[in-house]
């Protein structure tokens, strides 16, 4: 498992970034958990379009930070978490967290900081953030606990 470090000075970039991921995440099987975090308008939710994209899913992702889980279907499924909202992890037991954890799909969490105690030991984790002596557009996107093949290296 390495560390990648790609570097994004658009929003284009960036789901195009996380467009690939997703697309060569998408022939594992099982579930698979991504850990999206980085602070507050760093370009989580255009990450998660584009991943959503990479996994064949035509309908518009968009936070569900109200409604904490929606599910996509693609050429694999996807639950998207955003778990900003959540004020006590016994929470998620309530919305059923571990059914959506270990189904065959796709599981993006987004500010999974805040649930840590409650994630699997084998995750996928990114780190957006901004420079701005870079640039206001740019974000450094760092991605840890993914295979070389998993960027069609």
């Amino acid at each position: 498992m390495n560390t990648r470090v790609f570097e994004s000075f658009s929003d284009k970039e960036t789901f195009d970034i996380a467009f690939r991921i997703a697309n060569n995440l998408k022939a594992k099987t099982g579930s698979v958990v991504v850990c999206l975090d980085g602070d507050l308008g760093v370009g989580k939710t255009v990450f998660a379009k584009g991943f959503g994209a990479g996994l064949g899913i035509k309908r518009d992702i968009v936070s569900p930070t109200f409604n904490i889980v929606k599910s996509y279907e693609g050429d694999k499924r996807l639950h998207h978490f955003d778990v900003y909202r959540i004020s006590d992890i016994s929470e998620l037991d309530e919305i059923g967290f571990d059914e959506f954890i270990y189904d065959d799909a796709i599981v993006l969490i987004e500010w999974s900081k805040l649930i840590e105690e409650a994630l699997p030991t084998n995750i996928i984790r990114v780190f957006i953030s901004k420079d701005l002596e870079k640039g206001f557009d740019y974000r450094k996107i760092a991605v840890e606990g993914i295979d070389d093949e998993d960027f069609g290296n």
